[in-house]
């Protein structure tokens, strides 16, 4: 298969419980491809107890074919982990319905519970909410 140079860039941040990520597309599987070796130190921290994760996507965050394969994987590690929701938040996108349809599809083929948000502060409240029912 042919190397191509990643396309796209992500950031991660540990928050206590919220593993912060910040992303911006579109994407290809070798931009996931980085990301999944970046994320396994933030996984390994947050193993152990519920966690979840606050993704905010800049522009069009759309990926390759390849990468939401691989990115349902990623989702799949992290649940095993202890993450149990994702909450997203998507900005300065030009087309919210389509990054919003495909980000849905990739969370519910890996069965993880997920939630959309106009904004931050609301995402991570629901988000500790989700944390915290599932600590109970």
């Amino acid at each position: 298969m042919d190397r191509f140079l990643a396309h796209g860039s992500f950031s991660l941040q540990v928050e206590g419980r919220i593993l912060l990520l910040h992303g911006e597309g579109p994407g290809n599987a070798e931009l996931i491809e980085q990301y999944q070796l970046a994320v396994q130190q933030h996984r390994q921290a947050l193993a152990g107890e519920p966690w979840g994760n606050l993704v905010v996507l800049h522009g069009e965050s759309l990926l390759t074919h390849d990468a939401v394969q691989l990115m349902n994987l990623s989702i799949g590690r992290s649940r095993d982990s202890g993450m149990v929701a994702a909450a997203v938040v998507l900005t300065d996108t030009k087309y919210p319905g389509l990054g919003e349809q495909l980000w849905h599809q990739i969370y519910v083929a890996a069965d993880m519970p997920h939630a959309f948000f106009a904004d931050i502060g609301s995402a991570r409240t629901w988000l500790l909410e989700q944390i915290e029912k599932a600590n109970s």
